[in-house]
């Protein structure tokens, strides 16, 4: 038997399965598949007194980055901000809230007096910080024999957020006991859930349907 209360729970599954949600990676070229004329990965700017490098020991595809400060006594970085450098859309009111996790791969050594670390930005207009991780340390939970999945859960996006930043690098002293170092780096994947706006063909599928309901009810109680 309908009742008043047989609409609204239909229009409301209706509406949902309409508006659904989107998820796509914030962070471009993860994988560093594309390169330029230079063999260096698009999207990505390299940072430090030893700037990371393309690698062909990959997770998965053909390459990945090599952060690496084989001397000792400096630092090897990468860097990428989402649309500034990655040429990603600009992010909306569409992503606030959301909470994003950060994976990539790695595997290496970052060496007896070295370590790892990656740290992660939401970006507003004008190049305002609206939200920082800090740095975050992951050389204690990589080895060189085989490649690792490093995850990170980040704040909820606030309002007014345009981009991420993400920074990765190693620093290292002086090398002791025959240990290099050098951090691999591959498929960076930071999921964003950006929920969907309905077309006009679910808007017209949710009015039939809220039509239908009524004209049943309409017979019913007559």
């Amino acid at each position: 038997m309908l009742n008043l209360k047989t609409p609204v729970a239909i229009a409301t599954l209706l509406l949902a399965g309409a508006a659904g949600a989107a998820t796509s990676n914030g962070i471009a070229n993860g994988g560093f598949e594309t390169v330029n004329s230079a063999n260096q990965p698009v999207g990505w700017v390299g940072a430090d007194s030893s700037p990371a490098v393309l690698s062909n020991d990959a997770h998965s595809g053909a390459h990945s980055m090599l952060l690496s400060a084989p001397g000792g006594f400096g630092g090897s970085g990468l860097l990428q901000d989402s649309v500034a450098h990655g040429g990603l859309p600009a992010l909306t009111g569409a992503n606030v809230g959301d909470t994003p996790v950060l994976s990539f791969w790695a595997k290496g050594d970052a060496s007896t007096t070295g370590n790892a670390k990656f740290a992660l930005s939401y970006m507003g207009d004008g190049g305002g910080v609206l939200y920082d991780s800090g740095l975050q340390f992951f050389q204690n939970d990589i080895n060189g024999s085989g490649w690792t999945r490093i995850s990170f859960q980040a704040a909820a996006i606030p309002a007014g957020t345009k981009s991420v930043y993400l920074l990765m690098n190693t620093a290292v002293g002086p090398l002791l006991d025959g240990r290099a170092n050098a951090v691999y780096i591959d498929d960076i994947q930071l999921t964003l859930t950006t929920a969907a706006v309905p077309e006009p063909e679910s808007y017209a599928l949710l009015i039939a349907g809220l039509a239908l309901v009524g004209a049943v009810a309409r017979r019913r109680r007559a």
